[in-house]
């Protein structure tokens, strides 16, 4: 279940108002950015994985997800974000119920904005990849979050521009490290501070990982489509014998039919070679398709994950998910989802309601 509310502080005073509304009727108003907004998605979960061929998987685990955005508008060209989460941070070793919660900063930057140039500095997500993001369906990101960037510290640009008959393009750079701060614990229940010396791809300690995206919209021709190409490179950490070197190449679509259902697709496929800092190489084929008419959505999405291991073999696994539901007036949003995984060949039967 998930609700997700927005407000809007103008100068000292703070202004409540629904989502649709929230922004738009702010910089409707005289063109001005507010000096804070505030977003806060409240949402609450279940997974009941209740057939596996590991029996200590077989539990009960509900759980909030809980994100508050905050931005502070300085100037009309410069920004400040805050990102907080509140969410289960150990994995559970059992039935479990709210238990193991802890808050963390997963968001804290800069920004200035130069014409369609963006300068972000500090922690933020650097892009690559959009499965882990746009996939739909209760469990349709699972596998593709393996290889989404984030909780990282350094620079990133991104410039916008208009392109034509290619509609609107996208490119970004971005130069990081994983988060090794204090920020990187959390409060409540602490996850553990990250240390250069735990290793990992990109868990250097220096400016030395970096990823390129490029991406296209507002194509004049194909209303409603949207790609992506990105590339990542993330140095060896301590322990590891291989650097990572990702490729992603993502599509997705939208329309509306005329008869009022909105219809979505989206695919990707990433490459990477030095996977997890070995010499192996893991292939990601994710797709997913959603349909939608007034309060009522439906989700299909599965995802193909293919590890070949430098000292031999194979790992074919796979993520199929299908969910449903509805959406209130007041926009709280249940689903109901069922996902078949085989990790290491070996298989899981997961109900979820969130």
């Amino acid at each position: 279940m998930k609700k997700m509310i927005r407000t809007v502080a103008a100068a000292a005073a703070v202004l409540m108002a629904p989502p649709a509304l929230a922004d738009d009727d702010a910089e409707e108003t005289d063109g001005a950015k507010p000096l804070i907004a505030l977003e806060l998605e409240l949402g609450f979960g279940t997974d009941w994985t209740f057939k596996a061929d590991d029996r200590t998987a077989e539990l009960a685990d509900a759980y909030p997800d809980i994100a508050l955005a905050v931005t502070i508008n300085a100037t009309d060209w410069l920004a400040f974000n805050l990102g907080v989460a509140v969410e289960s941070v150990l994995d559970p070793v059992g039935d479990r119920f709210f238990g193991d919660i802890g808050a963390y900063v997963d968001t804290l930057n800069a920004q200035v904005f130069l014409g369609g140039l963006t300068v972000t500095a500090g922690k933020f997500a650097p892009g690559f990849g959009t499965a882990w993001d746009v996939t739909p369906g209760v469990y349709g990101t699972d596998f593709a979050g393996d290889y989404e960037l984030s909780e990282a510290l350094g620079l990133g640009l991104a410039y916008e521009f208009k392109a034509g008959a290619a509609g609107t393009i996208t490119a970004g750079a971005n130069l990081f490290y994983a988060d090794n701060t204090v920020l990187s614990e959390s409060v409540f229940t602490n996850r553990g501070r990250n240390r250069v010396g735990a290793g990992g791809p990109g868990n250097t300690g220096k400016l030395n990982n970096f990823s390129v995206t490029l991406d296209g919209s507002d194509i004049p021709a194909v209303e409603g489509l949207t790609w992506h190409l990105g590339y990542a490179h993330l140095q060896r950490g301590r322990g590891d014998i291989s650097d990572v070197n990702a490729f992603a190449l993502g599509l997705a679509y939208e329309r509306e039919t005329g008869s009022g259902w909105t219809v979505g697709w989206n695919g990707e496929v990433v490459y990477a070679t030095g996977w997890n800092g070995a010499r192996d190489k893991a292939v990601y084929v994710t797709q997913g398709l959603s349909f939608a008419k007034d309060s009522w959505h439906a989700e299909l999405a599965g995802t193909i994950r293919q590890v070949r291991y430098f000292a031999g073999g194979r790992d074919n696994d796979l993520l199929a998910q299908v969910s449903a539901g509805y959406e209130f007036e007041n926009g709280v949003d249940v689903s109901l989802g069922y996902a078949f995984a085989r990790e290491a060949r070996e298989e899981a039967h997961t109900l979820g309601l969130s």
